[in-house]
């Protein structure tokens, strides 16, 4: 658990199901928890109730049919199913179309409810984003037309939306075209055009490929989760930070990488490693995880009674349900603690924590 510092009333576990008003396990994967006015909502990936053979992504279970769910709650702990199908047009088509990472952010200046969300026609295809759009958190969310991002040609495999305090919002989005990078862009006041503002956030033209976290802000300063391409591997990814005085300004890649393997040792990062290796553990997908055993898709930024904003990595932890249903996998949820400078500080692993929630 938690230092003392955090008092008891909502518990998060990582290593329990969650489940819903109706007694049945909740089934959000990937996506973000935003909170609306008093309400968290869950956006994710519903995954079919699918065995995946092997430690590693096998092109066919969790890629089809997916759908994005809809979860609200008033704690984090009590979870109503709103929707299995928050976008409909993609049942036409997630036979053979892969969905994934549902971000979802809330336009002032429209009064919509943006989604924003990895398309399978999209990525690895072409330099636009999905988008939809509905006047209720709880959808049904209605396509829009795709954004084109100007800092990229080919978009790869991982998106995120940021809502800056002053309601800018930003694209967060990895790239095809080398030299392969993760990249930040401006969107317009109504959230449907690029300003054609980016970042270069960070570049690396080898393996292995960098997934992303989400973007959060603290004390002023922007963060950014980066971490070695998993594709739902058992073992995790690793995470490495990076932190810029804006979003559109230079970004810098803190020194300390904050996933280390279980055993304390620093990842094996070398570029001949791709995917489908164990950074941890080199000969053995079975071996030796990293110490959050996850893929990281997002950040959580929860408001707490006293002891202000409690930021947490957000992530899959793939090949960990006890029935072996890729729909009831867990999710890591887990606390980042921070240096007096701002550095995030080496990730511990959290089985259950507590939070006063604001």
């Amino acid at each position: 658990t938690l230092p003392a510092a955090f008092p008891k009333s909502t518990v998060i576990y990582n290593d329990k199901w969650r489940k819903d008003t109706a007694g049945e396990i909740v089934n959000s994967h990937d996506g973000c928890v935003v909170k609306f006015n008093k309400t968290y909502y869950q956006y994710g990936t519903v995954y079919e109730h699918c065995h995946q053979p092997g430690p590693i992504c096998n092109g066919k279970c969790g890629y089809f049919p997916n759908t994005f769910s809809i979860y609200s709650s008033p704690d984090l702990e009590m979870w109503t199913l709103l929707t299995s199908n928050a976008v409909p047009a993609m049942s036409k088509d997630n036979h053979k179309v892969s969905y994934w990472e549902a971000n979802v952010g809330y336009n002032k200046k429209t009064q919509e409810f943006v989604m924003v969300y990895w398309d399978g026609k999209l990525g690895f295809h072409s330099n636009k984003v999905a988008i939809a759009a509905s006047p209720s958190p709880g959808g049904p969310f209605h396509l829009r037309t795709p954004i084109t991002m100007h800092g990229c040609k080919i978009i790869s495999d991982t998106v995120n939306l940021f809502v800056d305090d002053d309601g800018t919002a930003y694209i967060r989005y990895n790239t095809v075209d080398a030299p392969r990078r993760h990249v930040i862009e401006e969107l317009n006041q109504f959230w449907n055009v690029s300003t054609g503002r980016f970042s270069v956030i960070y570049t690396k033209p080898d393996f292995p490929w960098y997934d992303g976290g989400g973007v959060f802000k603290r004390g002023g300063k922007y963060y950014t989760m980066l971490g070695t391409d998993c594709c739902f591997c058992q073992w995790g990814g690793s995470s490495s930070v990076f932190t810029a005085s804006h979003p559109l300004a230079t970004w810098t890649q803190q020194p300390q990488q904050v996933n280390y393997c279980s055993n304390g040792k620093l990842p094996n990062l070398k570029k001949d490693l791709n995917a489908h290796v164990n950074p941890c553990d080199t000969t053995n997908p079975l071996g030796t995880n990293f110490t959050v055993p996850a893929q990281q898709f997002n950040v959580v930024t929860l408001q707490t009674k006293d002891q202000g904003d409690l930021v947490l990595y957000y992530g899959e932890h793939f090949r960990s349900s006890p029935d072996g249903w890729k729909s009831h996998d867990y999710q890591a949820w887990i606390p980042l603690q921070f240096s007096e400078d701002g550095a995030v500080l080496p990730m511990k692993w959290y089985s259950n924590f507590t939070v006063d929630l604001a």
